[in-house]
């Protein structure tokens, strides 16, 4: 009875954790077509004069050159969160990352999925806003809101 009761729990976690495992990689996600219905909280990683010319609605200008340490390497958890506290993140929104560079979409994303956001969906081609786009609106040089997601260890 004390193997059937371990086989019962070893399964269990074997379940649980490969839920886990899809539950984060679902928190992650490259998408193809962002004209769908979800609220997305958008980041665009375009310069900021691009950004600032047109963007998606509502859309925040975080150009790719904040998430790299003046050494050149990426900057600190520390400092990543408190980066997104500028644009208005707790952790808690879906999160789409446009860009003109897919790479560095997928890898500021993945930053972004680390730090603990809740949903990361990243634009997997680059964006090029039309014409008559709204404006994205700067970061603010203070945080706006505490980013309070837990990191994941994932």
């Amino acid at each position: 009875m004390l193997r059937q009761a371990f086989a019962i729990g070893l399964t269990c976690c074997v379940a649980f954790t490969s839920t886990e495992s899809a539950r984060a990689a679902a928190s992650l996600v490259p998408v193809s077509d962002i004209s769908s219905d979800e609220l997305y909280r958008v980041i665009d990683l375009r310069d900021a004069e691009s950004c600032l010319a047109g963007s998606l609605p509502q859309a925040r200008c975080l150009p790719v050159g904040h998430f790299i340490h003046p050494t050149g390497t990426v900057i600190s958890f520390h400092a990543l969160r408190w980066l997104l506290g500028t644009v208005g993140l707790k952790g808690g929104e879906t999160v789409l990352v446009v860009g003109d560079n897919a790479d560095d979409t997928l890898k500021v994303g993945a930053l972004l999925h680390r730090a603990g956001q809740h949903r990361v969906r990243v634009f997997d081609k680059p964006f090029s806003a039309p014409a008559s786009a709204p404006s994205g609106a700067p970061r603010s040089l203070s945080r706006e809101t505490v980013f309070t997601a837990p990191m994941r260890e994932d």
